[in-house]
């Protein structure tokens, strides 16, 4: 089921010029703008959520099983690095801004929502066609500083 699962949202998230940098059990982590450039990376990534949400409606996955995508979407400064042993490396991604948008993604739960994005992300959106609605802030795990987050509207 994963990997039909997995072989969908591959697809979406190539189809907006994202990367699957890594996938942590269920998880996809997706990166943009490190592989090759995009302006538009901030964009791309809603995109690419919607995208998910809107293909998730209409699919069943197996024997027809309904799985709902949660995402968390933040902008911002990574490092993309090679990482492990001699014997074997795999390519991750670290930074704060990942772990804010590791920590949105289950938020979703508590806000009855499937994106959620962190202000960065609508920052880097604006003039673009997509709709945010604020939905107050957070401290999430391992930070100081409140993040004020929103749901996409889609």
């Amino acid at each position: 089921m994963l990997n039909e699962y997995f072989t969908v949202l591959g697809a979406i998230v190539h189809d907006n010029g994202g990367v699957i940098s890594q996938i942590i059990g269920d998880a996809l982590i997706v990166t943009y703008n490190d592989a090759s450039p995009n302006d538009d990376h901030a964009v791309s990534a809603v995109r690419t959520a919607m995208a998910i949400q809107k293909t998730e409606i209409r699919s069943t996955f197996a024997k027809g099983a309904i799985l709902k995508t949660r995402c968390g979407i933040n902008t911002g400064d990574i490092v993309v690095v090679a990482i492990g042993t001699k014997d074997r490396l795999s390519f991750t991604v670290h930074g704060d801004d990942v772990n804010i948008a590791a920590r949105l993604e289950p938020l979703n739960k508590d806000y009855g929502s499937y994106i959620l994005v962190g202000e960065n992300t609508v920052k880097a959106c604006q003039n673009e066609d997509c709709e945010f609605e604020p939905v107050g802030e957070v401290t999430v795990r391992g930070r100081v500083t409140p993040t004020k987050i929103f749901i996409v509207k889609y």
